[in-house]
């Protein structure tokens, strides 16, 4: 009767460490997402001043040069990592959802 008793409190206990859990997973992802686009922010950046500064020599934008590519490659690879990470954010928290609705029905 005693355990009966302590159930909800012992799955409240399980929700609160569950979601004290998500929170700081949430967070540690959320800054590492922020300082890739800080990094992003500034390799675009790079490449706005490559581009001024061929447009002030009165010469053509070249893409394939050696820095320009290493820059887009780079810029590429960042947005390709944002979204990855956001993704699997979102894909965390829908599995402790899930995990968390499957304890409970057990």
């Amino acid at each position: 009767m005693l355990q009966n008793a302590l159930k909800p409190v012992l799955n409240g206990f399980k929700l609160m460490a569950s979601e004290a859990k998500w929170v700081v997973i949430k967070c540690l992802r959320s800054w590492e997402i922020r300082q890739l686009r800080k990094r992003l922010g500034e390799e675009l950046q790079t490449l706005g001043k490559a581009f001024a500064d061929a447009q002030s020599r009165a010469e053509l934008f070249d893409p394939t040069t050696s820095d320009n590519d290493l820059i887009l490659k780079q810029i590429s690879f960042l947005q390709q990592e944002i979204d990855h990470l956001e993704k699997e954010l979102a894909a965390t928290r829908a599995e402790y959802v899930h995990n968390r609705s499957g304890d409970s029905e057990a």
